[in-house]
């Protein structure tokens, strides 16, 4: 099962190019795991690129998982597995390749191997015809006018609207709106670990990013504004001056959440990133705090999380008038939630995760098995949002769906339709999933797992066909003997708004006995 993404990435998006990671695999470090990178990856996925470690992984052999005596190894064992390239610069342990195979530890022909994998790559990419760039076009073409465009689609399209009441969209009429929040002012907040800025810390230069501020600031004429706290941090001494301000406009607008950078950076205000774990899912710092004064206020509320993690809202969830997940939505980010929030853009953006109500029910993934789901003492366990989750400023109606064949054997297709209607008064885009389960199989399956889904947009009472044409291969799962099969009998198909909310299902029959399969693994959209 935990394969299957990476399966996909290889024979349908064709990477060319995969990280090893840090930790072990039934006590083998995934660097030295021969299995996995050569005999799964290659041979059987049929992969041509190229295998790199991970920062420092190789080292990490000796001093970490300590498997490796020294630094050569170290490289022996990972190039032997199929590890091409060391990362992340002068190769601490590659550099000893050339005594390995003197002392007659290391093949000629592995080397060989590496290095041929290395070159195809270059190959591919053009690299040996034109090794260079033209340096004084980069900052054109990486902050192009097409690619601002680009990325205000991909923040505005990506945020979920969890909750509301109908007090979004905000009217542009509004006398003033109070924002609150340390999320609110930065432009630096909006980016994740592995944007340039968060990830060396170094802001001198960069693109212009589009503050949430700066974004409302552009729909109404009067703007109030406070902190309030830190991100992370215990001070709150700017709670006064923040519920001073929020008294001041008809709506608060709270952007809270998390800061994103990686662990090196050694900033206390980081609370997501690589290496940033938590021990809990609350807000980080004195921002739960301020919640509760602003709560205290009476005042329309809508709540803009900026988070790289779920987070365990539920004490604010009933609380306030609106919930929009933004997630880091990038320099454009700022635009696309004032969008949103002024109704210039009708969310569509679903959960691609689940959100728990706290930090000790977890996990709680949608594909859960029958079995394992129990009410905990203190809370429901059913997840606060669920997977595929998100609403929008219409509405949408579903029917006539249709599954045919009824009955098909196993190397055949079944073809999926249902109807989907725009019944409200705004244009939207609707995500339409499409779920499968086994009634009765010979081991315990998920309850559902998403085989499909596709954005449709639609006018006010303007409906459309969507078909899924679903290969009986992308519904193959691991028997009891670990064989890859399509087992015969009733296969349940759901079609809904998310993996809870299901609006339309039927059904149809694999004929004949199990059946072992090659795994496909997406439905088409026809």
């Amino acid at each position: 099962m935990f394969l299957l993404p990476f399966e996909a990435a290889v024979k349908v998006a064709k990477v060319k190019s995969i990280m090893a990671a840090y930790h072990d695999l039934n006590g083998v470090p995934c660097h030295v795991d021969k299995w996995l990178l050569t005999e799964i990856l290659r041979k059987e996925w049929g992969f041509d690129g190229n295998v790199v470690s991970d920062y420092d992984a190789i080292r990490m052999l000796i001093d970490v998982h300590r498997i490796a005596e020294d630094e050569l190894d170290a490289a022996v064992q990972a190039l032997e597995a199929g590890v091409t390239i060391e990362l992340p610069d002068s190769p601490a342990c590659f550099s000893r390749i050339v005594d390995a195979v003197k002392a007659g530890k290391l093949s000629e022909a592995v080397v060989d191997e590496r290095v041929r994998e290395v070159l195809r790559v270059k190959e591919w990419t053009g690299v040996l015809d034109n090794p260079f760039v033209n340096e004084s076009e980069v900052p054109e073409k990486l902050d192009s006018k097409a690619a601002r465009e680009l990325s205000l689609r991909a923040a505005r399209e990506s945020i979920v609207l969890l909750k509301n009441n109908g007090v979004l969209p905000l009217s542009k009429t509004l006398s003033s709106v109070s924002i609150i929040g340390p999320n609110a002012f930065s432009g630096r907040s909006l980016m994740g670990d592995y944007h340039y800025p968060s990830h060396v810390g170094i802001e001198a230069g960069e693109p212009e990013t589009i503050s949430i501020l700066q974004g409302i600031k552009e729909k109404v004429p009067v703007v109030h504004f406070a902190a309030g706290c830190e991100v992370s941090g215990s001070s709150t001494e700017g709670f006064r001056e923040a519920v001073e301000v929020a008294e001041r406009g008809q709506v608060i607008v709270a952007v809270v959440g998390e800061r994103s950078g990686g662990f090196w950076l050694n900033d206390p205000r980081l609370s997501s990133g690589e290496g940033v774990d938590r021990a809990s899912l609350d807000l980080p710092g004195a921002q739960s705090g301020l919640l509760r004064e602003l709560l205290r206020l009476g005042k329309p509320l809508v709540l803009v999380l900026v988070n790289g993690r779920p987070l365990a809202i539920g004490e604010f969830v009933e609380r306030v008038d609106a919930v929009l997940e933004a997630w880091y939505p990038g320099e454009e980010g700022g635009r696309a939630v004032a969008d949103v929030l002024f109704g210039d853009y009708n969310p569509s953006g679903r959960l691609p995760i689940s959100i728990p109500r706290a930090v000790g029910s977890i996990p709680n993934y949608y594909y859960r098995h029958p079995s394992s789901y129990k009410r905990y003492v203190e809370l429901d366990s059913e997840p606060l949002f669920p997977f595929g989750h998100g609403l929008s400023y219409t509405s949408f109606r579903y029917s006539s769906l249709k599954v045919e064949p009824k009955s098909v054997e196993p190397g055949g297709y079944v073809k999926v339709s249902v109807q989907v209607e725009n019944v409200g008064t705004r244009f939207g885009t609707e995500v339409v999933q499409l779920y499968v389960s086994k009634k009765k199989a010979s081991v315990s399956r998920p309850v559902r797992q998403l085989k499909g889904f596709k954005r449709v947009s639609l006018d006010p009472q303007e409906r459309a066909i969507v078909h899924f044409k679903v290969p009986l291969s992308a519904l193959g799962f691991l028997d009891r003997d670990m064989r890859w099969v399509l087992e015969s009998g009733e296969y349940v198909v759901e079609v809904g708004s998310s993996s809870s909310e299901i609006k339309v299902l039927d059904s149809f029959e694999v004929v004949r006995e199990k059946a072992v399969i090659r795994n496909e693994f997406f439905s088409e959209i026809c």
